[in-house]
């Protein structure tokens, strides 16, 4: 018998549309590996593909992935006992969330050209939407210690973290050598990945 929308509970609802968002934005991220050869993936960030031929596709990405943190802000609430510091899990994904979709909506910055105010706001709402999704990482996995239904999911939990944590701190680093366009797309996959496997574990726990 197939199921309706309102048969579905809101917490599997909003698991679902985050995994949606997730799929909408890796689609749209790899398109623009595909269809443009004029951004060097290894040197350069992936802001870059905003400027140019498609440059909507990546301005749709940094909405999607913003969707996404939102969304899963409400199941995470939802079906985990948060404790402490754990409780500040959710806030962290929504503002996250925020961060991003006020990236996607400011400029990038444009090769020979001064940087602009919306330059800057697009630059400080992704890196601090990156921070508090690896904030947000490590106190998942420190809520799978304490929480009986998530406690099958510390090691991915943990190695994600560890993963983003280790790029996040080595993205800044790397800045402007022949590594930026690595380290940034590492960072980018792993949250990918973690906004996935934690939406997927969302959606099993509100059955």
């Amino acid at each position: 018998m197939e199921r309706r929308l309102e048969d579905i509970p809101s917490t599997q609802q909003a698991a679902l549309a985050s995994m949606g968002f997730v799929l909408v934005g890796i689609a749209a991220v790899v398109t623009l590996h595909v269809v443009r050869s004029d951004v060097d993936p290894v040197r350069q960030v992936l802001s870059e593909y905003a400027n140019g031929p498609w440059g909507e596709l990546m301005t749709l990405a940094f909405y999607a992935l913003g969707a996404a943190c939102l969304a899963l802000a409400l199941g995470v609430r939802a079906t985990m006992d948060l404790r402490g510091p754990q409780r500040a899990l959710p806030a962290l994904l929504g503002l996250a969330g925020c961060g991003l979709l006020v990236s996607g909506a400011f400029e990038v910055e444009r090769p020979s050209v001064p940087d602009t105010l919306q330059e800057t706001v697009h630059s400080y709402g992704s890196v601090a939407a990156f921070v508090l999704i690896i904030t947000a990482m490590i106190l998942l996995w420190v809520a799978c210690r304490s929480d009986p239904r998530w406690r099958s999911f510390r090691g991915p939990a943990l190695a994600l973290a560890a993963i983003g944590t280790v790029t996040g701190i080595a993205s800044p680093l790397v800045d402007g050598s022949p590594w930026t366009g690595i380290a940034q797309r590492v960072l980018a996959v792993t949250v990918a990945l973690w906004l996935l496997l934690t939406a997927w574990r969302v959606q099993s726990s509100g059955r």
